[in-house]
């Protein structure tokens, strides 16, 4: 069953015109990573009727996934989680080119061919891999591309958004200024929101303390939504009128 592309997305008109959603359709965003966050911003932007997406993530659902990830499901367990979101996404929204990258990248050469083509960079990575989050950005930037991310820190969320001519994400996390110290650079918790609003369980992980870190699904879903809006809102220019 093909179901018309302006059938679908035509609650969307009104909010937007024709021709923005048109742009939508010949868009191509580059998601890296859906597990957490990644997941609920590359559904975000599927619903919005976006016509290509490259997804990217080398990680199995295991059972604490279950507490937050989109794709997380008993009968997913074990599974790889690009692939499954894949799967969901071209069900959503049967349009979609979705390219999907189940190996992370560990190499510039890798990391262009997954942007390759993209409009627009979304930043998944989880914390703890500060060297791969500068190495996309990094490939982004030369190509012109805004990146966005949405950390979820305890019951909340951000939005940062990466001008290809404005702050580095080396300036922002005040990374070292010796790139051989990247792989082992702790993201510092206090760029992700004020320091008086950080649970102290992720100081603990931020510590050491803690194996894991603390996360719910509510702020996962809360910065889908906001990384998921924005992304549209630079393709059109909407909020801009």
């Amino acid at each position: 069953m093909t179901i018309p592309y302006e059938d679908i997305y035509l609650r969307n008109i009104g909010l937007l015109t024709k021709e923005q959603q048109q742009i939508i359709r010949n868009a191509k965003i580059a998601v890296a990573g859906v597990g957490g966050v990644g997941s609920y911003q590359a559904v975000s932007v599927a619903r919005f009727g976006i016509g290509a997406l490259a997804i990217m993530d080398p990680g199995i659902f295991d059972e604490p996934d279950m507490n937050r990830q989109y794709g997380a499901l008993v009968s997913t367990i074990g599974r790889n989680k690009a692939e499954v979101t894949g799967e969901m996404l071209r069900d959503m929204n049967p349009h979609l080119q979705v390219d999907v990258f189940t190996h992370g990248a560990a190499s510039r050469e890798e990391v262009e061919a997954f942007i390759e083509g993209a409009d627009m960079v979304i930043d998944a990575i989880d914390y703890g891999g500060f060297h791969f989050k500068q190495m996309l950005h990094a490939c982004a930037r030369e190509r012109g591309l805004f990146v966005l991310t949405g950390p979820i820190p305890g019951f909340g969320g951000t939005l940062q958004v990466f001008d290809p001519a404005g702050m580095t994400i080396e300036e922002f996390y005040g990374a070292p200024a010796d790139p051989g110290q990247w792989p082992d650079f702790p993201i510092p918790m206090d760029r992700l929101a004020p320091a008086d609003v950080i649970p102290e369980a992720l100081n603990e992980f931020y510590r050491g303390e803690r194996p894991y870190l603390s996360t719910n699904a509510a702020s996962a879903q809360l910065v889908g939504g906001l990384v998921g809006m924005e992304a549209i809102m630079l393709l059109t220019g909407v909020y801009r009128k």
